[in-house]
């Protein structure tokens, strides 16, 4: 079995747990970083750069709420889309 494959289960039992309760919009770090395809150590880097997604703490363990990370990620779609073209004519120019 793959290695990231116990991490998807576990991160699967995890959300099952939380179902029904307040928790239930929040993901763990595991099941954010399954679910945009990247490790769980490049949300550690974005936050330590305050460039990922929102989120909050509780006790020690670090939550996202889904709404504020579709909301981060239209907004790093929008400013892409809109800001990265124009600096790119601005220095070519």
């Amino acid at each position: 079995m793959a290695p990231h494959s116990n991490t998807q289960t576990s991160a699967a039992v995890a959300a099952f747990d939380r179902a029904g309760t307040i928790l239930a919009e929040y993901m763990t770090p595991e099941e954010l970083a399954g679910e945009l395809g990247i490790c769980k150590r490049t949300l550690d880097r974005w936050h330590a750069s305050r460039s990922g997604p929102p989120r909050v703490t509780v006790g020690r363990r670090p939550l996202y709420r889904r709404d504020a990370v579709a909301q981060w990620l239209r907004k790093r779609e929008e400013d892409f889309s809109d800001g990265a073209r124009h600096r790119a004519r601005k220095r070519g120019a």
